[in-house]
């Protein structure tokens, strides 16, 4: 049998596709479906072991709330002071996560296949905020999620990590079974947009 990945919202797995229902002439969202992740954790605060796991990952992991850094087609997010998620290329997870679990292999920090637990959507453009904050509480404003930090948070009722790349760029990881939810959250305010 030859299983034929799909998307979470069932676009062609791997590719960048506009979800064209939430569309307006300021933002446009788009499926992100052609990134792998890859969920770090350590059972410590060592340092050493996270500098381990960068030598590993071939990238360095934050070590403060809200950052991210990314290097050669990788990014890492910091989630906590013991917890990594390390977005990479289709196909680069397996490898990432042996490298990882053979770097420490003491059982004191574990790499898991995260891929499948994430859809990446993002948001753009100058009114994408208005749409995010829409009928939501949380401040998404630059004081609280500066351009070029990340944050994991509460959105829509969804826990979502976001993303702030620009000023008017967002990418959310939602948990894949509430992906379509968040997307319909998202319709109305297009459509009050258009």
């Amino acid at each position: 049998m030859n299983l034929q990945p799909r998307s979470t919202l069932s676009d062609v797995f791997g590719s960048i596709n506009e979800v064209q229902r939430c569309r307006s002439k300021t933002v446009a969202l788009k499926e992100l479906s052609d990134m792998s992740c890859v969920l770090f954790t350590a059972a410590s605060n060592s340092v050493d072991s996270a500098f381990r796991a960068a030598h590993a990952a071939q990238i360095d992991l934050p070590s403060t709330a809200g950052e991210y850094v990314t290097r050669s087609g990788r990014m890492a997010i910091w989630l906590s002071p013991r917890s990594w998620l390390i977005r990479c290329r289709i196909g680069d997870e397996a490898a990432l996560v042996t490298e990882l679990n053979d770097e420490l292999p003491d059982g004191l920090a574990h790499a898991v296949p995260y891929t499948d637990a994430l859809c990446w959507l993002e948001l753009s453009g100058p009114d994408a905020l208005d749409y995010l904050t829409e009928g939501s509480f949380i401040s998404l404003e630059v004081s609280g999620l500066r351009i070029g930090h990340a944050k994991r948070t509460l959105i829509a009722q969804i826990v979502a990590v976001i993303v702030r790349h620009e000023r008017n760029i967002w990418q959310m990881g939602v948990e894949r079974s509430r992906a379509q939810y968040f997307v319909d959250w998202l319709t109305p305010a297009a459509d009050s947009h258009r």
